[in-house]
């Protein structure tokens, strides 16, 4: 009863407007039709009229219905009529990874592309002295990841949080699922009360719940999907593993890829290494194909990212790192090594596809020890789960097939292994030297600040 006092009720929505409808200025509508869009997503229809009248939402949408472009729309309508005469930084988003990062200003980029309103992306494992540079500069939106912005704060003197305006906060379950809870604490402090504040989130767990009420006012929920289902037009289907033939998931895979889904594939495994040494044999089996995961630059990332979303790549090999909140149009099929160790993180793989009113296929390899998560799975689904059967002829063709390989796949590490070694002596080398060359500039700066985050579990960490 506390909780439902806390929120106010959303007003009657109209869920057939179009977005000529929804009150939108010629810039924004001009973008928007540049773009390919018509009709708003039922979470752009439910939040643009009530973010346009400035109060708080609390929304909880799935992964890929639109939520961008939801926040971003009323936003940048806002900030079409500000006072120019002095620039001031009036919106900060703030999101839980670089990748996320990233997309949200590629879309706020589009949509904004008729105005003259400015961006600033600050997000980790990018260039600082350039996200400083820009900071300074007071531009309209910042969109960052809390960590990298906390830094800023401390070590960009005519940078502040004053003049905020409109506070997002996207996909929030996840900023605290990374640890930033204590970052988001402090900014949400440092930004001035009288703001308006989106909190959007994938699932609204206890801790979305506190962050809630300590971050909105009088705040209008919208349950757009609960993100425990799945899309109707998603085909469901799953492999069982017997008994002590769990190494067959490699081979099953591989047969799996090349006979059939070789095109926007998306493979989730639960270790880097072992996304590595995949994407190494489904090259050598002669498969377009890359991997996405945290132990590659952020470069290498972003170029695999891009890569498959354009199509030149045919199957992108992840982490759970591209399972939530990175938008990919046109995924068809995605395949889990292992089944995911709740529904809702199952939910969020099988996600990234069967998107837009598009038909898409999920595959997922099951052992003995995951059959009453299966049989969870299959209770909560609305639509049909199928079992997909690989003949034994066909596992042992490609065991042996991988099994031919295994000493180019040894060679390919080796060698990787040892130019890693060089980079990291080069490196070295070359820190010694620019230490030598320029030690008296270097000892001459004032030293940076870093924020230093409360102990948990025993042991502290640092952003």
């Amino acid at each position: 009863e506390e909780k439902d006092a806390f929120f106010e009720k959303p007003p009657v929505q109209d869920l057939t407007k179009s977005f000529r409808d929804i009150n939108l200025s010629r810039p924004l509508l001009k973008a928007i039709s540049t773009l390919g869009f018509e009709h708003p997503t039922p979470i752009q229809s439910s939040t643009i009229p009530i973010a346009l009248l400035g109060k708080d939402i609390c929304a909880c949408a799935a992964t890929g219905t639109g939520k961008t472009a939801a926040f971003m729309l009323p936003i940048l309508e806002r900030l079409i009529y500000r006072p120019k005469r002095i620039p001031v930084t009036r919106v900060l988003v703030l999101v839980p990874t670089r990748e996320l990062a990233i997309q949200v200003f590629s879309v706020g980029k589009s949509l904004c592309q008729y105005t003259d309103i400015e961006f600033c992306l600050a997000a980790g494992g990018l260039d600082i002295a350039s996200q400083e540079a820009a900071l300074r500069r007071n531009p309209d939106i910042v969109i960052a990841t809390p960590g990298r912005l906390v830094d800023h704060l401390h070590n960009t003197p005519s940078f502040d949080l004053q003049g905020i305006e409109i506070l997002v906060l996207d996909e929030a379950d996840r900023q605290i699922h990374e640890h930033f809870k204590d970052q988001m604490d402090e900014l949400i402090r440092l930004s001035p009360k009288g703001r308006q504040t989106m909190l959007f989130s994938a699932t609204m767990t206890d801790e979305v719940e506190e962050l809630a009420t300590l971050s909105l006012n009088k705040p209008i929920r919208l349950f757009i999907n609960r993100n425990t289902d799945v899309a109707n037009n998603l085909r469901q289907e799953f492999i069982r593993i017997r008994p002590a033939r769990e190494d067959d998931r490699e081979a099953i895979i591989a047969a799996l890829c090349y006979r059939q889904f070789n095109e926007r594939c998306l493979i989730f495994m639960p270790m880097k290494w072992q996304v590595h040494r995949l994407r190494i044999v489904l090259g050598l089996l002669g498969l377009s194909v890359d991997e996405l995961h945290g132990n590659l630059t952020q470069l290498q990332r972003l170029e695999a990212f891009n890569r498959f979303k354009k199509g030149e790549i045919g199957i992108l090999v992840a982490t759970d790192l591209a399972a939530r909140g990175l938008d990919i149009e046109g995924v068809r099929t995605v395949i889990n090594y292992n089944i995911p160790a709740t529904t809702k993180q199952y939910v969020h793989r099988v996600g990234r596809t069967a998107r837009a009113g598009q038909f898409g296929r999920s595959i997922t390899l099951v052992v003995e020890k995951e059959r009453k998560l299966l049989k969870t799975i299959v209770k909560n689904s609305k639509t049909a789960v199928k079992s997909r059967i690989i003949s034994p002829e066909i596992i042992t063709k490609y065991k042996r097939k991988i099994q031919k390989i295994q000493a180019d796949i040894k060679d390919i590490l080796k060698a990787e292994e040892e130019e890693k070694a060089f980079r990291v002596s080069e490196m070295e080398v070359n820190k010694a030297k620019n230490l030598i060359i320029h030690e008296e500039e270097i000892h001459s700066r004032p030293k940076r600040t870093f924020i230093q985050a409360e102990k948990r579990d025993g042991n502290m960490m640092f952003m």
